[in-house]
């Protein structure tokens, strides 16, 4: 089904070594580590086939591994390690995941018994499709729920009430791998959701640093799944180390583009901002997830040293980089949402509620930004000649003032109306410049044409949009 690469291949055995392997490990971690990252397929050899949509990828390569870490008293640093990888065209990491616990739960992560009878099943599943597929699994059967998006909202995340169609257990093919119940506890403030929702939304550049690869791409899986149904166009790595190909970031001679990247190396920090700088490009947003001392705070204290301030200089290797204390730009916070939050934060380990809370406000969040747009296409929607709808072309001062004349649901900061306005303009215009607003349109044309086409189910184009 997936079309797995599963044989040895020459040319990215070295991209496979270098991301799948933690760059920094604590040597007492003795559970597993799972995460993923993309490489890219730089050989015009090995070609997928993806006959349904969702078509794969024809130039990345989406990695899942687990990492294991064993007390060895033979080898000379007293442990082994191991990592078993999966290497698919379909970015599906949750349901990769789940294929790999499943895998190695007995306990032996390369049994080559287990190995061969799951190459010989997946071998055997037909090529993806948008819907629901039932897969036998070693013993099991796995039920995987394809989008026609990966952009759709609230993916994998229960109703309110359940559906009787509901199948527990069910994967979706985007869900996020990650779970703010957890990422929440390594964050600088809780107000900073906004801030990195903002840069999200703008398709501009975010660098996540933690002390493992397994927070780092969960937490950059979160965070993408915050703008839904808007696409990030920007360039996606869930984790990077200092050996990976940078050019897909517009370093060492690439392009230049906005990414979102989650790395565990100084180093590459370092490199990175220097890289940026000496580009005259714009800054990238550092998220630095670690262990703090004290709860989580509402807000940032703008002093550094303030005894609970998150805002320290990032302690590395070779002198701190300068955290910019962020500032939201546009977006006023929910003070109810805020305190749902602190209120759960302070729970700690005790409740899995927080995750659903976040996710479910900021997908209402980005419904209401999008709202506006939606109902300005629908007055410059026209009929072809032959029967096919359009959206005539889109003019942004004409948009603002269709927003000022029947405003948005999103409240905006400013102490008075003409600083609330300027702020809604601002990041209008804004997104409306931004490749994300383009990604997002392309993607609203293109389920519209495959649901009047009765290619897809009822209801998705209105669920996307």
């Amino acid at each position: 089904m997936l079309q797995q690469v599963l044989s040895p291949v020459s040319y990215i055995a070295t991209s496979l070594t270098v991301q799948s392997f933690p760059e920094q490990q604590n040597t007492e971690t003795s559970e597993d580590l799972a995460f993923n990252f993309a490489i890219t397929n730089n050989s015009p050899d090995v070609k997928l086939s993806s006959p349904n949509p969702p078509h794969g990828s024809s130039d990345i390569f989406y990695g899942t591994c687990v990492f294991r870490q064993e007390f060895d008293h033979t080898m000379k640093r007293s442990f082994n390690q191991r990592t078993l990888v999966m290497i698919s065209h379909h970015n599906f990491p949750s349901f990769h995941k789940r294929l790999l616990e499943r895998m190695t739960e007995t306990g032996v992560i390369s049994d080559p018994v287990t190995l061969q009878t799951a190459y010989n099943q997946m071998f055997a599943w037909r090529p993806p499709r948008v819907g629901r597929h039932e897969l036998p699994f070693l013993g099991n059967i796995i039920t995987l729920d394809i989008a026609p998006h990966r952009s759709f909202p609230l993916q994998g995340l229960p109703g309110p009430t359940p559906l009787i169609s509901d199948t527990p257990g069910s994967i979706y093919a985007y869900e996020p791998i990650g779970s703010w119940d957890n990422i929440m506890h390594f964050m600088p403030c809780i107000t900073d959701l906004y801030v990195l929702y903002e840069k999200l939304v703008l398709c501009e550049s975010i660098i996540v640093v933690a002390k493992s690869p397994q927070l780092a791409s969960e937490a950059v899986s979160s965070l993408l799944d915050l703008i839904c149904p808007v696409p990030y166009a920007g360039v996606v790595k869930p984790y990077m180390t200092m050996q990976a190909d940078f050019k897909s970031i517009g370093i060492d001679g690439g392009t230049p583009q906005p990414f979102v990247v989650g790395i565990t190396n100084p180093f590459l920090l370092k490199r990175i901002i220097a890289a940026a700088e000496t580009s005259h490009r714009m800054r990238p947003h550092i998220l630095y997830l670690q262990n703090y001392d004290g709860p989580v705070p509402t807000r940032r204290h703008h002093s550094i040293h303030h005894k609970s301030s998150r805002n320290a200089l990032l302690d590395l290797p070779g002198g701190g980089i300068e955290v910019h204390t962020p500032s939201k730009r546009f977006l006023k916070s929910d003070p109810t949402v805020l305190s749902q939050i602190e209120a759960m934060l302070k729970l700690g380990d005790q409740t899995r509620e927080l995750g659903p809370i976040i996710r479910r406000h900021f997908a209402e969040l980005t419904a209401q930004f999008v709202a506006p747009i939606n109902r300005y296409l629908a007055t410059s929607n026209v009929v072809t000649p032959g029967g096919k709808n359009r959206y005539a072309s889109f003019s942004i001062p004409e948009f603002l003032s269709s927003v000022s004349k029947h405003g948005t649901s999103v409240k905006f900061r400013g102490q008075g109306p003409i600083q609330r306005h300027r702020a809604r303009d601002g990041l209008y215009e804004a997104f409306c410049n931004s490749p994300n607003f383009y990604s997002w349109l392309e993607m609203k044309m293109s389920l519209e044409q495959e649901a009047s086409a009765g290619l897809l189910g009822s209801g998705a184009a209105a669920t996307a949009s």
